[in-house]
């Protein structure tokens, strides 16, 4: 007979259910909270009351300057007025007219920077759309939306996603949750 023995010296077997398969105990997290604590680069990028100034107008930049790849994974977002449509697009070209903003870690006190360009804006402007990866709609007043799944958006080297709202009687709150793949 043979029989699997733990490694500590402690002698405990393994146990086998009436399939013959092992019994196990796991845990899991989340690749993002494996990143945070071991790491502590995981941020978040809020932002409050950005009331596009037109139809399509660009109110969320983020670009990846760094070596490793940046993953989104998730975006919480509330209108102050009722059926408004974010789009989340691929973009080329130079933003301008936003305000550059600095990813929070969400490891206080963690000194780790995100290699990011962030800017978030009312007519944020220069960008291209290479392509729609999602389309958000928040349709009750004052309801936070999540847009969240599980393949992430991937931001490789040098590439940038951005955020247009199809009407400009938004107005919009909102947190983009990044993290560093390491």
């Amino acid at each position: 007979m043979i029989q699997i023995e733990d490694a500590t010296g402690f002698g405990y077997r393994a146990k086998v259910n009436n399939q013959n398969r092992l019994l196990v105990q796991a845990e899991t997290i989340t690749k993002d909270q494996d990143i945070n604590e071991r790491s502590g680069k995981v941020w978040s990028i809020p932002f409050e009351n950005i009331s596009p100034t037109g139809a399509n107008d660009y109110i969320f930049y983020i670009k990846n300057t760094g070596d490793a790849l940046i993953e989104i994974s998730d975006f919480r977002i509330s209108s102050e007025t009722a059926a408004t449509q974010l789009v989340i697009v691929g973009v080329s070209g130079t933003a301008s007219g936003g305000t550059d903003v600095t990813p929070v870690s969400r490891t206080v006190g963690s000194s780790a920077a995100a290699s990011v360009v962030a800017q978030i804006g009312s007519d944020i402007t220069g960008l291209s759309s290479t392509g729609t990866i999602f389309y958000m709609q928040c349709s009750t007043v004052g309801q936070e939306y999540r847009l969240s799944t599980s393949s992430k958006i991937l931001i490789p080297k040098g590439k940038a996603i951005g955020i247009y709202a199809e009407t400009a009687t938004a107005s919009l709150t909102g947190v983009v949750s990044i993290y560093e793949d390491i």
